[in-house]
This record gives structure tokens, sequence and C-alpha cells, in this order.
């Protein structure tokens, strides 16, 4: 399996090595946050304006039960003795309460809606932006640490935004709706109350400042977690094959230990320190009964009981969403450690992207002119030094040579995967660089040595090579492919679920569903690579029918390590070390006796001994 995590010294993500490279966590600036709401919100601004004059509303009205309750009925009605008025001011309190819940709900159901369409875009927008990524990113990232950004980390903010950025509105403007109604009825009482702010103050930023890196390490050990189980079940047929079972379960048990210790330190820094800001809360009521209520039982009276009863009501009122907001901080915490692994994904920038000149073909001939091409991948040494070849319309070459020679990187330079560092490739005369790239691959197609089908039906994997393709074009190019045969004799014939990553079907079967899809794109240009290496020799004959209807009018790169498969090649490149070392056809190169004729006589030396085998094996 491949490498990754700690075990394997490769690492993905942020404050972490990536590669051969270190990654620094990313720190996000409060005008980038602010930019960045705005950005998703700005559309919205008509409904952002309703669920604030809402939110407003229902903090303004809030004020009001505690006064009617405290200054109107304790003192009016009950010290004064005018239950004349009682039921007016019963009357008035039902109004507050149900006035404060009409707004809150508008207020709840157009933030939330709103919050929901926002984690929707920003969902949207960072596929969006993963699929321009280049194959170099997901090359040098592990897949589990991908899709944990995209839906862990993307569940975080989500909980911030729907829920958090409501209360947070909601919560400050109560509080300072509250303090200043305190400080205009009576601001010494109003100080006896607030007296503990200060001290909650400094508690939270120095709950902040520890809590951050370990919500951090959580979403970072979470990734790892996820990348762990995605290439576990990925590769559970090799798992099983070596009984690594017990191995693996280790592995995932240190990756999730890891994951536990990160989570009980966040336990343990928040149930110290919410128990801590409760009693401090309590502490405020006890400061308002003190000063308020100490003085009057002395005969010097400092406030009126009724007032007394409407700032306990208050206080309560200002420290639920002050606690409010401390939950909300909680979750803010969390979700900017989610969001530094967001943006790491929103800064990545394509390697390979549309010249502003870059222009559509309609239509091409085919022909493909390699000039001069060095190459290498972002960590490593050269793969190609000064690589040429030409293929003319329709004409069929075949790249061959040793495992690592380079055939595939050059075949990747075509579609425009990579760009080169030096010379060019260029398509019917047109540098492929200056073509947009969504046209220049729907004029290629790729059968690879490893076929990827994806967790659908038959038909929709052959569809996949043109969308808009109706049912009887799809059974076309599965007949020239050689699958309809097999195909109607599954269970649900075009319809069947093939599975995972084709995994209900053999190799050759998964080949020639790829070969199908190939056929209905209809590709003037064609690459193979290996397409016959995995499989048996009924299968590759079965796929070397389906290959010649696919390859027949069109212009066609051939990667092949059974040289017997191209001995009818128009034109035969040899690579070796990165050059192209020789380049003929067959029965030329042959009788050149160079690097291309001892590889051609040792396989065939090898497949006489094999035959030979067979045959005593069946005596």
């Amino acid at each position: 399996m491949r490498g990754h995590g700690r075990g394997h010294g490769f690492r993905h993500v942020g404050g972490r090595t990536e590669g051969d490279e270190k990654v620094e966590p990313l720190r996000i600036t409060d005008r980038r946050m602010l930019g960045w709401f705005a950005r998703y919100l700005g559309p919205h601004w008509v409904k952002v304006l309703i669920g604030t004059l809402a939110v407003i509303l229902s903090s303004a009205v809030r004020l009001a039960p505690p006064y009617i309750t405290g200054k109107l009925i304790v003192d009016n009605v009950i010290r004064d003795q005018h239950y004349e008025l009682l039921a007016g001011y019963i009357f008035l309190l039902v109004g507050a309460y149900f006035i404060g819940q009409l707004f809150g709900a508008v207020r709840m159901n157009i933030m939330h809606i709103l919050g929901q369409r926002f984690v929707y875009e920003l969902r949207l927008h960072l596929y969006e932006h993963l699929q321009r990524l280049s194959l170099s990113y997901f090359e040098s990232r592990a897949t589990g640490d991908i899709m944990s950004r995209l839906s862990n980390d993307v569940n975080s903010v989500e909980d911030m935004v729907v829920h958090g950025t409501d209360e947070v509105v909601s919560s400050v403007l109560t509080i300072a709706g509250t303090v200043t109604v305190l400080m205009i009825m009576h601001w010494r009482l109003a100080l006896a109350g607030l007296w503990p702010l200060p001290i909650f103050v400094v508690s939270l930023l120095i709950f902040a400042r520890y809590i951050r890196p370990i919500y951090r390490k959580i979403r970072e050990d979470l990734g790892d977690i996820n990348t762990e189980l995605q290439e576990n079940i990925a590769g559970i047929h090799v798992v099983k094959a070596f009984a690594r079972e017990d191995y693996e379960l280790e592995r995932f048990g240190k990756w999730s230990y890891e994951y536990y210790k990160a989570n009980v330190r966040g336990i343990w820094l928040w149930t110290t320190f919410f128990p801590f800001i409760g009693f401090l809360t309590s502490m405020s009521s006890v400061g308002v009964l003190w000063y308020g209520a100490g003085p009057s039982l002395a005969g010097n009276s400092v406030a009126s009981a009724g007032e007394i009863v409407m700032f306990l009501g208050y206080l309560m009122q200002f420290y639920h969403p002050v606690g409010m907001l401390i939950r909300v901080y909680d979750t803010f915490n969390r979700a900017l450690a989610s969001l530094a692994r967001i943006f790491q994904i929103f800064d990545e920038q394509p390697d390979i992207e549309d010249a502003p000149e870059a222009i559509e073909l309609a239509e091409i001939k085919g022909e493909v002119q390699i000039e001069d091409v060095t190459f290498k991948y972002k960590t490593g040494e050269i793969v190609l030094k000064s690589v040429s070849v030409h293929a003319e319309p329709g004409e069929t070459v075949a790249l061959v040579g040793r495992s690592g020679a380079g055939k595939t990187s050059l075949v990747n330079l075509i579609p425009r995967f990579y760009d080169p560092l030096e010379g060019s490739v260029a398509v019917d005369g047109y540098d492929v660089r200056r073509i947009k790239k969504a046209s220049l691959r729907s004029h290629i197609a790729l059968v690879l040595q490893e076929t990827f089908l994806f967790n659908g039906t038959a038909k929709e994997n052959i569809a996949y090579g043109r969308l808009d393709a109706s049912d009887e074009e799809i059974v076309q190019a599965a007949q020239a492919a050689y699958a309809h045969e097999f195909i109607i004799e599954l269970p649900e014939q075009y319809e069947t679920q093939i599975g995972e990553r084709g995994v209900k079907l053999s190799g050759g079967q998964k080949q020639r569903i790829a070969i199908a899809r190939a056929v209905l794109a209809d590709p003037q240009i064609l690459i193979l690579d290996e397409a016959t290496s995995l499989v048996d020799t009924e299968a590759e004959q079965q796929i070397q029918k389906a290959l010649e209807n696919l390859m027949r009018g069109r212009t066609v790169f051939v990667i092949a390590h059974r040289l017997s498969t191209v001995r009818n090649a128009d034109k035969i490149v040899v690579i070796e070390g990165g050059e192209v070392v020789e380049e003929a056809d067959h029965e030329t190169l042959m009788e050149e006796g160079g690097l291309y004729a001892e590889m051609y006589q040792r396989q065939f030396d090898l497949a006489g001994i094999w035959d030979m085998n067979q045959d005593l094996g069946r005596s």
C-alpha cells in the first residue's frame, strides 16, 4: 500500500511535512474571514437585512419582561397595592413574550437557512476547486485527508455558520441592550452585578490561547484516521491476503488513540473552564443582592424590591447570552481549525491552467509533435531528456523500454496533465499550452493498465465517455469493445451494479468496459498504457480485438511491455533512461540488433520456456 501517516514518513496535514516539504499551519486573519463571509453572503443581502432586523427587534423586545415584572408588577401592583393594573401588565408581559418569540422564529428561520446556503456553496466551491487542481496535487496528498477536509471540516464550519452566527448576533445585541438599560436605570447597582465581567474576559482569552492548538490537532488527527481508514478499505484484499488484520488494527488504534488524547485534552480544558464561568455569573447575583438589599435592611434604601427583581432578571438575561457566546466561541475555535485546513485547499493553485488566449479546437486530424521535451516532476530528478516523437494522423506509435524509462510520463504530456520544463508538445501544429484543456482532452481518450470504473451500472460507466449518448450508441460501443456478450449475461444486463472500482467484474471485463467507454468518446488521439498487461491470455485476445476496433482511423500511442503486441505498429520508439535510443518499425529494429531486438528476443525465449512448461504440465 502507498506510504502515509507517521509510520511511513509521509505527512499530509497542516504543520507537518508533505512529501519532503514542511507545511506550516495557516493563520486566518479577521480581514480574510470577513471578506470570505461577505463574498458568500453578499448575493443574499436582502435576506441578511431582514434577518438582521428580526434579530434587532427580537433582542429589543427581550428587554421588556424584566422591567414589566420588577418595576411594574412588583413595585406598582404588589408594593403599592394597585391591583387594578395587574391585568394590563400581564397583557403587556404576554405580548412581549409572544412578539419576542415571533421575531425569534423569523430570525432563526432566515439565519439558519442562510447558513445552510452558505455551507452548500462552500462545499460546492471547495469541490469545484479540487476538480481544477492538477494531478500533482492529488499525487502528493492522501485521499483520506482530502475527504476529511471536504466532509468533516466543512461540517465543523457548518456548526459555526448555521448555529453560531445567529447566536452571536442575537447575544451581542441582547448583551449591549441589557447593559445600556442597567446603566441608565441604576449604574451603581449595575456595576455591583457586572463586577465579574473583567475576570470573565481575561479567562476567555486565556482559554482561547490554549484550546485553539488542541482543536487544530484534533482536526489533523481526524484526517489521519480518515486516511488510514480509506487506504485500509481500498487495500482490503492485500490486507487479507497477507493476514495483516491485527497489524492494521494496531496501526488504526494508534491513530485513534492520538485523536482520543487530543479530545481528552480539549474536554479537560472546557470542563474546567465552564464551571468556573458558571460560578462567576452566579456571583453577579450575589453582588446585586449584597449591594441592593443590604442597605435597605439598614433603613438606607438603595433600590426598591421591584428594582432588585428587575436587575436580577436583567442579569440573568445578560449572562445567559454570555454563556451562549462562550459555547459559540468554543464552536468558533473548532471551526477556525477546520477553516485553516479548508483555506489550504483554496490557496492551492493548479499547475496547469488555460492561457488567456487559449483556443478551442472543434475538430482535429490527430497529428502529434513532441519536440525536444525535457521533463521532471516537482520532487524528483529529470525523467525525460530532449525527447522528440512525431505521429502522423492515423499512425500508431509504440513506446517501449524498461520500467521507469519515462514512457508514461511522455504520453501524459499530450493531454497536458503536466507541462515540460523545456521543449513543446503540439497537436495539429498547435502548442497544447495554447489550447483550452477541456477542448484538448475532448479529442483524447486513455485506456490504462489499472482500469478505474465507478460504483454504478455497466451502462453508466460506458456512458461516461459521452454523457449524452443514447442507449443504442452505448450498446454499439459495447459491441465494438467485445463487452456486449458478457454484459447481457449479467443479472440486470446493462443496469447491473458493478461495485466500487468494478469489483464484481473480472480484469478482462473491466478492461473491455473501459475500451467501450473510449469507443463512445470517439477520440482522434488514443493512448493505451499497458492495456493488456494485467489480464490472462484468453482475455488478452478479446481485448486485442476490441483495441483493433478502437484504434482504427485514430492516432494511437501504445505503451507495452509485451513486445509481441506492438509488432504491427507504424513506428516503435525505444526509450531508455528518459532518452530515445532507437526509432523504426519492427523489422528494421530487429535487423539493427539493438536494445529492442535484445528485449524482444528475451521475451520470445521466456515465452518459449513458459509454453514448454505448460505442455509438460498437461502431459
